[in-house]
């Protein structure tokens, strides 16, 4: 089948870091055909990075342009919703970065454009598609540690002000609420509920350690879900002299530590079991379900309605934090 003719909204971070390494796996199925930016200087450098295709700096032209037929939009997540809107309008097919919208009030009013739209849509969560995330349910499904009951994950980073993402204006100077807990913890959220169920209650705490880092940066949330899953969400970026990112999940027949790309499972009276995924993130998986679902009718996998409980879940945290 032809390529699907591809337009790129935003050509910062996450256009040559996370998403061209992906679509340059995929140039038989995605042909960038132009991309924008609102500098020049970054839309010429990605352009050029491309394949040397033509850039603008207002994103209308991209979608006034009859030869593109789906856009991704990488833009300042406060900007998700109108330009999404307008990309569905013009008839496009739309893949959108996490979170899905910078409020509840727009997220709600995305999950409308389902049934209004005949194009297809997807937010690009990758962890959803993460071989790593795949293979722990798997794991879980099968009954490798008996039924899970108690889930702790630790994410302690530093991230510096000369960090890219932190010298990036739009996320320091956030207009939703959160900021990088918000913008990163949906990741987190997606795959919790993809393991254990939706997020049924819960409380949290919120700091501010490093101003400069935007509203907060560091929460502790308690929660259950649906399937009698107690959990623990510790998400930190400002953890001096320590990082680490563990995940662990207690069964009645053993424990999951997650670390790295490495699954261990732990037992009683037993060796180890480890087992290492080949997993690059999850970006290329994701294009790849886009590009079944425009050209041949498979099903996506990250939904607006997916999203949109991925964010109601991290933001009723964060009001359940300002409530305490």
């Amino acid at each position: 089948m032809k390529p699907v003719k591809l337009g790129i909204l935003g050509c910062g971070i996450a256009a040559k870091d996370l998403h061209w390494p992906a679509l340059k796996q995929l140039k038989d199925k995605f042909e960038i055909v132009m991309v924008c930016n609102h500098t020049v200087e970054k839309a010429k450098e990605f352009a050029q990075m491309a394949g040397n295709v033509p850039y603008v700096t207002d994103y209308k032209e991209v979608l006034a342009n009859p030869q593109i037929e789906a856009v991704s939009i990488l833009l300042p997540i406060h900007l998700n919703y109108e330009v999404t809107k307008e990309a569905l309008d013009a008839g496009k097919h739309v893949i959108v970065e996490k979170p899905i919208a910078a409020n509840m009030k727009e997220a709600e009013a995305m999950l409308g454009f389902e049934e209004k739209y005949k194009t297809i849509m997807t937010v690009a969560e990758n962890f959803r598609y993460d071989p790593l995330n795949i293979k722990i349910k798997e794991l879980l499904d099968s009954g490798s540690i008996g039924t899970p009951y108690s889930a702790f994950w630790d994410c302690f980073d530093l991230l510096e002000t000369s960090n890219k993402y932190a010298k990036t204006q739009w996320r320091i100077k956030h207009q939703y609420p959160g900021g990088f807990i918000t913008d990163g913890g949906v990741h987190n959220m997606a795959v919790f509920r993809d393991l254990f169920g939706e997020i049924d209650s819960g409380k949290a705490i919120t700091k501010s350690i490093n101003p400069e880092l935007g509203e907060i940066d560091s929460m502790s949330f308690l929660f259950n879900t649906s399937q009698n899953v107690s959990c623990v969400f510790n998400y930190y970026f400002s953890s001096m002299g320590h990082q680490e990112r563990k995940l662990k999940i207690l069964g009645t027949q053993g424990t999951m530590v997650v670390e790295g790309k490495n699954i261990t499972i732990k037992k009683v009276n037993s060796p180890d079991y480890v087992e290492t995924v080949q997993s690059e993130g999850g970006y290329k998986e994701e294009f790849e379900n886009f590009y079944g679902a425009i050209r041949n009718g498979e099903k996506v996998k990250s939904t607006f309605l997916e999203a949109y409980k991925d964010l109601k879940a991290l933001l009723d945290a964060l009001e359940a934090a300002e409530n305490l």
